[in-house]
């Protein structure tokens, strides 16, 4: 590892992002991740790109054993280098890592409530990583554990208090199927909070919201790593991640029937033209419906290879202008989503 420092990281090489290509080989660790003083039990990676190079490759800069230096991490910083890489392979050896520290870390009052949620984040998206990509971890001791992690993201939320949403600016990466699953979870669990809603309600839509595009799992990987607009065929693929996910969870007794639902039903829109059974608005449960605002949201203000951002404002009114003209979501949940992003007091509900 100081032989890599030493002599490859040199000014006249940059670092690149991970490609969309290269997400079924590796994902992103956050650099805080990584404990220094601390052997690391898998191989870490960098992407590099000369100068004058058309192409990147991916390197290894920390082997298994290696003990992570405090210089290392202050060269990365100093290079403006946010994250790691590891492979897709080691993910459960990468899970137990992050979650063999978290007790720890959030029992340390040293770290910021803000600290602690990014903790929490990072462990939260290993898991979802793991639940979409290995299939033997798709057991109902792994929803237990999600539940103890949605219990952790809403003790973050209840210390957050009103700046909730701050929460949400903590992972900005490319793999956006699973960083679009942690960011509706805290989405939904603010609003959750914002309703009014019981803690054993808020977890159980926590979780549902968390899992809400498994069915991703069954698709061809390329389909969730896209690095231009779908085109018309693949996006009738697409349209068949909710039936694949109600149809891998279904079994589970671990799982609330609702969230279950939320899986199934989470694209069905309110004047029939969703999808996968083109269900009006009556035929539809009540936390998909919400599923459908927050998923709708999040996926308008999340940048994508093809497009740029949309602001909160620019989002909420493109939606309002949905319903508007095509009744697409609930109007009562709408209005009330609107007005939580507002910070407008939640009234009786």
């Amino acid at each position: 590892m100081s032989d890599f420092f030493q002599k490859q990281m040199r000014s006249s090489e940059v670092i690149a992002t991970v490609l969309s290509k290269e997400a079924e080989q590796y994902a992103p660790l956050p650099l805080e991740s990584v404990k220094v003083g601390q052997p690391v039990p898998f191989d870490l990676f960098l992407k590099t790109k000369a100068k004058g190079d058309p192409k990147a490759k991916i390197v290894r800069c920390c082997a298994p054993g290696d003990i992570f230096q405090n210089d290392w991490r202050r060269k990365l910083e100093v290079l403006h280098i946010p994250w790691l890489y590891f492979s897709l392979e080691e993910v459960d050896r990468v899970f137990e890592y992050l979650q063999g520290h978290l007790d720890v870390f959030l029992k340390d009052e040293t770290h910021s409530e803000v600290e602690k949620a990014q903790a929490v984040c990072d462990l939260t998206q290993v898991w979802v990583l793991r639940f979409f990509t290995n299939e033997k971890s798709r057991t109902g001791k792994q929803i237990t554990l999600a539940l103890s992690l949605v219990d952790d993201l809403l003790e973050a939320v209840k210390h957050e208090g009103g700046n909730s949403l701050l929460l949400l600016e903590l992972r900005k990466q490319n793999l956006f199927v699973y960083t679009h699953s942690v960011n509706c979870c805290l989405l939904g669990l603010a609003f959750a909070k914002y309703l009014g809603w019981s803690r054993e309600k808020a977890r159980g839509f926590g979780l549902g919201a968390l899992i809400h595009d498994i069915g991703y799992a069954r698709l061809p990987k390329k389909l969730s790593a896209q690095e231009k607009e779908p085109a018309a065929d693949e996006m009738t693929k697409i349209q068949r991640h909710p039936l694949e996910g109600f149809r891998m969870l279904q079994s589970f007794t671990h799982l609330p029937w609702e969230a279950l639902q939320m899986v199934l039903r989470h694209h069905e829109n309110g004047d029939g033209s969703g999808y996968p059974e083109g269900l009006k608005l009556d035929k539809i449960p009540t936390w998909a419906r919400i599923m459908r605002i927050i998923d709708s949201y999040e996926e308008l203000t999340a940048e994508r290879p093809w497009r740029p951002p949309l602001s909160p404002k620019d989002a909420l009114w493109t939606m309002r202008q949905q319903w508007e003209e095509h009744k697409i979501y609930d109007h009562y949940y709408l209005m009330a989503f609107i007005g939580f992003l507002a910070g407008l007091p939640a009234g009786k509900r």
